[in-house]
């Protein structure tokens, strides 16, 4: 019996650990992929588990190689990854790039262009033109439907929009975002960080960041 026990034990030990293997030898595989691709200088990893709770891994390229500049735990949508619809509280799997950076707090020096979030400032959700923007409703002359962006604090007092459905179709999914952490402990679909680790992000110089999701 003893021998048996000792056996399994080592069945499921080897087999947890080339599990790991692979998924160490998959997230390798995501930062050579983009190694020695010029348009990509920093990358933000989000390992996802099979909930709502994700690792985030910060890096930049330094001299041809990638170096971890910083991590922490991550935020995803209530139910998970593989987003395919409007309102499934589920987050986007696969490699973005960020569109604009925006926030309720001044903006702290990020070289993306800056959305000062104010009264006028919403995430565009309806069918149209605006699907998948985010609109200043004074400078386009009438109300949208969406996300009242200065009511969503402190999750916006910093973001990026992730690239997602660059398209615009209606209903795959709008306002996805990296953003810092809010009361919840998930999202509805975008990526959630700690603020000062938001905030790094932001500051760090470039514009040629890429976000990698995927589960662990």
């Amino acid at each position: 019996m003893k021998k048996f026990k000792f056996l399994l034990f080592t069945i499921l030990t080897l087999g947890f650990m080339a599990c790991g293997n692979e998924n160490n030898s998959f997230w390798s595989g995501v930062l050579e992929k983009y190694k020695d691709d010029s348009s990509v200088d920093r990358i933000l990893l989000v390992k996802c588990g099979d909930g709502y709770k994700a690792d985030a891994f910060y890096y930049t390229k330094e001299n041809g190689e990638w170096v971890l500049q910083e991590s922490g735990s991550a935020d995803i949508g209530q139910n998970g990854l593989g987003k395919t619809v409007d309102g499934d509280k589920k987050t986007p799997e696969g490699d973005f790039d960020c569109w604009v950076a925006f926030g309720i707090l001044p903006n702290p020096g990020t070289d993306y262009e800056y959305i000062d979030i104010t009264e006028s400032i919403w995430a565009c959700e309806e069918e149209g033109e605006y699907y998948n923007y985010i609109v200043d409703t004074c400078k386009i002359g009438r109300p949208v439907a969406g996300e009242h962006m200065i009511e969503i604090t402190p999750d916006y007092n910093y973001g990026l929009h992730i690239g997602y459905n660059p398209e615009h179709k209606y209903p795959l999914g709008n306002s996805i975002f990296l953003h810092g952490k809010g009361k919840l402990p998930y999202t509805y679909g975008c990526v959630a960080l700690d603020e000062p680790f938001m905030k790094r992000i932001l500051t760090d110089k470039g514009t040629n960041f890429k976000i990698c999701i995927y589960k662990k």
